[in-house]
């Protein structure tokens, strides 16, 4: 089954997300990673359809609108996001499946609003990333230069999007048929002249202006009430493999499974990561 095109609309912004449209179903909400956008659940979407599938674009990210002038993307902003268009809609009970950053923002979003949150399949991730508390200084002193130098430095839009796609894979694990999936829905193309633009906003690339400390994560991480399924690839990020460890004892009923596969595991292992979800969540 192919997927459709859905906008919500939220205070201040509209969020932009991919469905099965299967609405008799139950719910299944999909946050993606940092720089990626719900296409990178293409695969996914196609294979649960006893679910009703909703994969959002984060704000900044694919369809979705931009934070305002004077905003930026703050992490617990993701969260609020979230809320506002579960809010919005009227959703009260449904189950997350969520990618790196996604994975994070799903995290804190079940230790938040426990009552909402059924089961939650975390892709590659393991909750909030920490810093000491003596790295502030250093951290904002950095995010607030990245703010400087990226509204000064001028969007270099993409000739074509085999160069992206081409450079994108420098950076990461993605092969070209995935890169190309994510990137394609990070852009838009006039119909007349052909010309690319990035649809993503370039603050997105800003440095984080402060890390939550290690007791702050692990108070959130103990908040989650709903049992958690972690999903990782056996060549995805192993700081992920090692929070995971150092955080095991945080959750209250959390199961592991490493599957064949990089940090975009769900894109390369789709059929195998459908099952897991589909036997988590029903």
């Amino acid at each position: 089954m192919s997927s459709t095109e859905l906008i919500f609309t939220i205070p201040n912004r509209k969020i932009a997300a991919l469905s099965n449209g299967q609405t008799d179903k139950p719910l299944l909400l999909m946050v993606h990673g940092w720089l990626d956008n719900a296409a990178s659940f293409t695969k996914l979407i196609e294979l649960l359809d006893d679910f009703h599938v909703i994969a959002i674009d984060l704000p900044g990210h694919g369809k979705s609108s931009h934070r305002s002038a004077d905003a930026h993307y703050h992490l617990s902003d993701y969260v609020h996001d979230l809320h506002c268009l579960v809010h919005a809609q009227g959703w009260t009970q449904f189950s997350i499946v969520g990618h790196s950053l996604g994975g994070i923002i799903s995290s804190m979003y079940c230790a938040i609003f426990p009552e909402f949150v059924r089961r939650f399949v975390c892709i590659e991730s393991a909750g909030p990333l920490t810093e000491p508390e003596s790295t502030s200084i250093e951290q904002l002193k950095k995010a607030i230069i990245s703010r400087i130098d990226t509204n000064e430095k001028v969007i270099k839009h993409p000739k074509n999007v085999e160069s992206i796609v081409r450079s994108r894979q420098k950076i990461s694990d993605l092969n070209t048929e995935n890169a190309t999936t994510i990137l394609q829905r990070n852009i838009t193309i006039d119909v007349q002249s052909g010309a690319i633009q990035w649809s993503t906003d370039k603050r997105l690339r800003t440095i984080s202006s402060l890390r939550l400390t290690q007791a702050q994560a692990e108070n959130l991480m103990q908040g989650i009430q709903c049992p958690i399924h972690f999903v990782l690839g056996n060549r995805g990020f192993s700081k992920v493999n090692l929070l995971i460890a150092q955080r095991k004892a945080l959750f209250k009923d959390a199961k592991l499974t490493i599957v064949e596969g990089g940090h975009h595991v769900h894109m390369e292992a789709d059929s195998l990561i459908s099952e897991i979800i589909i036997q988590h969540c029903s």
